[in-house]
């Protein structure tokens, strides 16, 4: 399964440490995952036009092994009308086990 991540610089450092996601201090607890691309790419259109901070700057391409993903309790959501994933704050390291390519671009 490929999914998409629009991310700050910050969260894309944090990141590409170690190719792992975590939840950082004063953010949500979750990690939010969208199923297309033209859905990160809109929710990244909005974000900019409401001036949100910090600003999105990358766009992370991930391919999830999907079996592996099944193991996990995740939650399957419409955010701003397309189809995401969200993964809690404790499945995180679960979560970054199943990601087996991921390829990024500046927005």
């Amino acid at each position: 399964m490929i999914l998409f991540r629009a991310v700050s610089a910050e969260e894309y450092k944090d990141f590409i440490i170690d190719l792992n996601f975590r939840t950082a201090e004063n953010t949500l607890e979750a990690k939010q995952f969208f199923k297309s691309e033209k859905a990160v790419l809109e929710f990244v259109k909005i974000a900019h036009k409401r001036s949100y901070r910090p600003p999105y700057k990358h766009i992370l391409t991930i391919d999830v092994d999907s079996q592996r993903l099944a193991a996990i309790d995740f939650e399957s959501q419409n955010l701003d009308g397309y189809d995401a994933i969200t993964i809690q704050e404790g499945d995180l390291p679960y979560f970054n086990k199943c990601l087996t390519f991921t390829s990024e671009r500046n927005v």
